[in-house]
């Protein structure tokens, strides 16, 4: 795989590079200058990227990378940043993983499905043998994706997660969640596991469900208020972090009253409980907009 892989980048550069003559060609002295040095730029912040993560392990739909300690710190919030790293619980990655559950509809509220799919418990099995193995305190990066049934070679759903061993437990820290992304052309290896950091910053709605309720949580800050809750972070076993009592999705099960049928009779009514749901943080400020367009146009 590494070969076709190397064949394929070697193709692409090949082409990049005739593309890159050709075009500097039809330009002016000045255009040229400028061009050569954004270039430049360019080249070097890719090559300062991919030296922030090293591709440790990976397969057709999944690929695991080691973080640098001088990103994952600015990344992460700072209690978490400052926990000790140990690889002695990530034999317990696999289970955790497996009991996640992810929520595919906005406004579905039953329609809950597993967010890692079981054929990939094997591959993190498989890298959680080959790190536990090397004995390194490291802080890695997972990105798998699921094929759009419709169109398996342009469109994917993409999930990122990073994995943070440590002294008493796992710390999951996801950026992306069943992701849709679609590309002009057929997709390569190096296409889909493109991945621009971001600091980790609570996601609200209630994206996840953790179904396995043995030592695991969602995440929230000691220092923030009750309902600041990280929905995009699960601790596992770390005491010192772990929510007293434990947070399994957010909002609660109990404070989600699914929206009666006969609610759903207008327009005017539908627009209403949609603003509803989103002063209560349910849905995102483009999920709402998205969806008051669709009704606008139904009015």
């Amino acid at each position: 795989m590494i070969g076709r892989e190397n064949k394929s980048k070697n193709r692409r550069i090949k082409f990049f590079c005739t593309f890159k003559i050709s075009f500097i060609n039809l330009l002016t002295a000045s255009s040229k200058l400028t061009f050569v040095l954004f270039l430049l730029i360019l080249n070097i912040t890719c090559s300062q990227f991919q030296q922030k993560i090293k591709l440790i392990d990976s397969s057709a739909s999944i690929a695991f990378f080691e973080v640098e300690e001088e990103d994952w710190r600015q990344l992460f919030p700072t209690q978490l940043s400052q926990l000790k790293l140990s690889s002695t619980h990530l034999k317990e990655l696999p289970k955790i993983l497996s009991s996640i559950h992810f929520k595919r509809g906005v406004l579905a509220y039953e329609d809950w499905d597993h967010l890692v799919p079981e054929s990939y418990v094997s591959e993190l099995e498989r890298f959680v043998q080959k790190v536990t193995e090397q004995n390194q305190n490291k802080v890695y990066l997972c990105i798998f994706k699921i094929d759009d049934l419709l169109s398996p070679n342009v469109k994917i759903l993409k999930t990122s997660f990073y994995i943070m061993g440590t002294e008493n437990g796992i710390v999951i820290l996801f950026q992306e969640i069943n992701t849709n992304i679609t590309f002009p052309t057929q997709y390569s290896f190096e296409d889909w596991v493109i991945f621009q950091p971001r600091p980790i910053k609570p996601i609200y709605k209630p994206e996840l469900w953790l179904k396995n309720k043995d030592s695991v949580s969602l995440y929230r800050e000691q220092s923030q208020m009750k309902n600041q809750i990280y929905g995009n972070i699960i601790v596992y076993k770390n005491l010192e972090i772990l929510p007293n009592p434990p947070i399994y999705r957010y909002p609660k099960e109990e404070d989600v009253s699914p929206i009666p049928q006969e609610n759903w009779k207008s327009v005017p009514e539908k627009l209403k409980t949609l603003e509803e749901m989103r002063k209560n943080k349910l849905i995102t400020d483009e999920e709402y907009q998205k969806k008051k367009n669709e009704l606008l146009k139904e009015f």
